[in-house]
């Protein structure tokens, strides 16, 4: 019993031998910089390790490959055999329009039955008593899609009510009689959807609809909508969204405010009058800010048109200035181009008179008065004005002098006749300036003679 102390000696300090081995191991790789040879060595030491687990990883990635494989090879067969033991049933299909409309009408069959097993009051006669009309169903029977389609197109974006129903729910059947087919509610509703087959019509605040979990539709709300648990009724407005729609093929998210939302079994501890109160309150908001919006745009297409006429106006009396300005210049273009031929004109004249004095002075000095004798005309002229004038001219001198001569008188008198004729009484003769070339003496007008001038602007 004494040796037994020895073997624990002997294990404790084995133990704090193999502490410090482990601590010294522990601490030999911050020294590696220091000794290359250790590193290799420990390189060395792991590289069959990891060389051991390539083949696994190879492995693990053909499993993977031949995986996917045999996914995309037997995917038909799959499907095949999923369509074979699981049929889509007739409410099937989200996009299936006819299975939603289907399953619409069904839903708005059952409610239709429950309505005249009910047989709810919603009015009286005149002596107290109680009289029975039965009602319409409010609820559409177009499916989701087709429903949510048309009431975004609409201009006055109407409330959407959605009502799910569980036909396992132990109060689905309950809510339906006692709250659906309530008279005031129904009487509610249908005073206010306005023409149920035609949704586009504007003449309607609020749309209907009904689903049941069990189709897709249903299913489909109930996921978007998250219920969880029934029966659950909500007022819904939809934003219009009609150009998104159109250009997505009917398949855009629209953009939804819940105003108000009804869920579980508390549903039922409230009144249905008191329901038929809070949807007819939240119908009259929604009818005032429809009122409101209707106004606003009223005013804004005002706005614009008004805009719009002024701008009219404006552009006409642009135009109409502008046609001012346009004949103002023309006007002046026509007076300056008149002005420049009349100025040109007077130029022309002025030249040709010129070219007419400087001849008649050329002549006149070659031509002067001879002296009475033997081959000379005496002339006298009757001017315009009365006066007489005479002259003597050499009898070979033509009708050419006899111009110039008095082209000279006039210029010197100032009697401003420029254009005038010569002529004879007797004989009857006039003389044109194309006879210019004739002489005296062919002229009949030697040894003397009486011309008359002629004053042709008078």
């Amino acid at each position: 019993m004494a040796s037994d102390p020895a073997p624990a000696s002997s294990n404790t300090v084995s133990t704090a031998t193999q502490r410090r081995t482990t601590t010294v191991q522990a601490s030999v790789p911050s020294n590696s910089s220091q000794n290359p040879t250790s590193n290799v060595a420990a390189t060395n030491a792991s590289a069959p390790t990891t060389n051991s687990f390539l083949p696994l990883k190879l492995l693990s990635k053909l499993l993977k490959i031949a995986t996917i494989l045999l996914r995309v090879a037997l995917w038909p067969v799959l499907k095949t055999v999923n369509t074979l033991l699981f049929p889509p049933r007739e409410y099937d299909g989200i996009y299936n329009l006819v299975g939603a409309d289907r399953a619409a009408r069904a839903f708005v069959t059952m409610l239709k039955g429950h309505i005249s097993a009910v047989r709810p009051v919603i009015g009286g006669n005149s002596d107290g008593r109680e009289q029975y009309v039965e009602p319409n169903c409010p609820f559409v029977s177009k499916g989701y899609n087709a429903t949510m389609s048309e009431t975004s197109n609409r201009e006055n974006s109407p409330l959407v009510l959605i009502y799910l129903h569980s036909p396992l729910h132990r109060d689905g059947v309950k809510f339906i009689r006692d709250y659906l087919c309530f008279g005031p509610l129904l009487e509610l509703l249908n005073s206010n959807i306005g023409n149920a087959d035609d949704l586009t019509s504007s003449d309607g605040s609020v749309v209907c609809f009904g689903a049941s979990i069990h189709s897709a539709d249903g299913q489909r709300l109930r996921e978007m909508l998250d219920v969880t648990s029934f029966p659950f009724m909500a007022l819904l407005n939809i934003k219009n969204n009609s150009s998104s729609s159109r250009n997505n093929n009917n398949r855009a998210p629209l953009e939804m405010e819940l105003l108000l939302r009804l869920e579980g079994p508390q549903i039922l501890t409230i009144p249905p009058q008191q329901i038929t109160t809070y949807l007819s309150t939240s119908l009259t908001r929604h009818a005032e800010l429809l009122a409101q919006a209707l106004a606003a745009r009223l005013a804004r297409e005002e706005e614009i048109r008004l805009r719009e006429e002024q701008d009219r106006e404006y552009q006409e009396a642009l135009l109409a200035d502008q046609m001012r300005e346009i004949e103002r210049m023309e006007a002046e273009e026509r007076a300056r181009r008149e002005e420049e031929e009349r100025a040109e004109l007077e130029r022309l004249e002025g030249e040709k008179e010129q070219r007419r004095m400087d001849r008649a002075k050329e002549l006149m000095e070659k031509c002067a008065e001879p002296a009475a004798g033997a081959g000379v005309a005496r002339i006298r002229f009757t001017l315009p004005n009365g006066k007489k004038v005479d002259r003597r001219f050499r009898s070979d001198e033509t009708i050419e002098v006899l111009r110039a001569f008095l082209i000279m008188h006039f210029d010197e008198q100032g009697m401003g006749i420029k254009n005038f004729g010569v002529s004879t009484n007797f004989p009857k003769r006039s003389f044109g300036e194309d006879q210019d070339g004739l002489t005296l003496e062919e002229a009949g007008l030697s040894p003397q003679a009486v011309v008359m001038v002629q004053d042709l602007d008078a």
